[in-house]
């Protein structure tokens, strides 16, 4: 759905996308590693995309990612090399804290526009909430 929501409004909304591993997806941190490491190679959204769209699979194989790295592209030394970096589990850690501490019940996959949790995840919830914002 947020590809529609893109197509729909392609100057007026922008995608952020945060990290919130769950503790319970012993996996989940080391794919949100991966992801980030992909960014520095330009090819977080890609990594991303792949990955939740397989996330099962995580749960016996931890180091799929690694698959999708070279499928696209990646430097894989580079890839090892970023996600040893401190400086990507502190983003984790962060962005973690940051739903956390927000007083939003903590289900993920989560969207926010603007700020607001919509009331149903369908094209019409959405627009509803994005039509209100760009008239002000």
């Amino acid at each position: 759905m947020v590809e529609e929501v893109l197509e729909k409004y392609p100057n007026d909304v922008r995608v952020v996308i945060k990290n919130f591993p769950l503790s319970s997806h012993k996996q989940a941190n080391k794919a949100a590693l991966y992801a980030l490491a992909a960014e520095r190679q330009g090819k977080y959204y890609e990594m991303y995309k792949r990955i939740f769209a397989d996330y099962r699979s995580l749960r016996t194989n931890e180091d799929l990612p690694l698959q999708y790295a070279q499928e696209l592209g990646l430097d894989i030394d580079q890839l090892h090399a970023d996600m040893k970096d401190p400086a990507l589990q502190d983003r984790i850690t962060r962005e973690t804290k940051q739903l956390r501490s927000s007083g939003m019940r903590t289900a993920v996959p989560k969207f926010l526009i603007n700020g607001k949790e919509p009331k149903g995840r369908s094209i019409g919830a959405w627009s509803s909430i994005i039509d209100e914002a760009l008239k002000k």
